[in-house]
């Protein structure tokens, strides 16, 4: 999430329904054939899989409303969840409230810049940046800063856990016309909404805009449209495993997506597991 968007923007209202948790989504439809295409199918296995590997205690950036951060927790792990959003934060305090006691216990929320992360804690074993959680720090030196950050909290051989796109799967020129991405309930309202989504083109910084807008339909039937605008910086492959280099990290493995499949040129993603120099 950009830094710069407030609790009433679109993104942050809809995040739920746009990025909904296989097991604890308010209308479990919302994890419909889709999630498939934006990576959200196997991801959470996968992290208590390398958590389990790893160990505790565990980091999380740009932890969002806790869709990974309370599977981790009630798993049995002692995460610390980082946003720099109040409005993401204030639905994520709102879940874990609905949380056993013990899994509230093992949960720390806090809110903090990640790329000027400052914690008390210097330990953690593995650390994990989401679902493209990275790229929406839109600009290059921004991006570095916050991998030098996260490998300043890491014990030493501690693992970073990184899930990014991988840039030669996407669309570098822009969009001429908008594209219904799909179509689900808002967990807040109940209500039927329908995301849709452009990109623009490449910059020379290598950033894309991703913007769009929703419609949500009332009960009455009128609807309510609101339009968004973000930023993201893709990363090519070379570039993050440099940029890790740069950290004080390096690559151990490499794979094309959440079920340890090869990657390759046309891998959806880069799931990366990069290890404290």
């Amino acid at each position: 999430m950009n830094g710069n968007s407030t609790a009433q923007h679109p993104a942050v209202h809809y995040y739920d329904g746009d990025y909904p948790s296989p097991d604890s989504s308010v209308f479990p439809e919302n994890f419909d054939e889709i999630t498939a295409y934006q990576g959200l199918a196997h991801d959470i296995t996968r992290y208590k899989e390398i958590a389990a590997e790893t160990g505790g205690p565990v980091l999380e950036l740009c932890c969002g409303t806790g869709r990974v951060a309370i599977p981790l927790a009630k798993a049995g792990f002692d995460v610390t969840a980082v946003d720099i959003s109040e409005g993401l934060i204030s639905q994520f305090r709102k879940k874990l409230s609905l949380e056993s006691e013990s899994v509230q216990r093992k949960t720390k929320i806090i809110r903090q810049d990640i790329t000027q992360l400052s914690l008390e804690r210097k330990d953690f074993k593995t650390a994990l940046v989401a679902f493209n959680s990275l790229l929406c720090i839109p600009e290059f030196a921004d991006q570095c800063a916050a991998l030098e950050a996260i490998a300043r909290h890491l014990s030493p051989e501690g693992r970073l856990v990184l899930d990014i796109v991988n840039p030669l799967v996407l669309k570098f020129d822009a969009d001429t016309f908008p594209k219904a991405f799909f179509t689900r309930k808002n967990p807040h309202t109940g209500n039927i909404y329908t995301r849709m989504s452009m990109v623009g083109a490449f910059d020379a910084n290598h950033r894309q805009r991703l913007h769009g807008w929703y419609d949500e339909v009332a009960p009455d039937g009128t609807v309510k449209r609101q339009h968004y605008s973000l930023w993201w910086r893709p990363i090519f492959r070379f570039e993050i495993e440099l940029m890790l280099k740069q950290a004080g990290l390096r690559i151990e493995t490499l794979e094309g997506g959440h079920q340890k499949e090869p990657y390759t040129a046309r891998s959806p993603h880069m799931f990366i597991q990069a290890v404290k120099i």
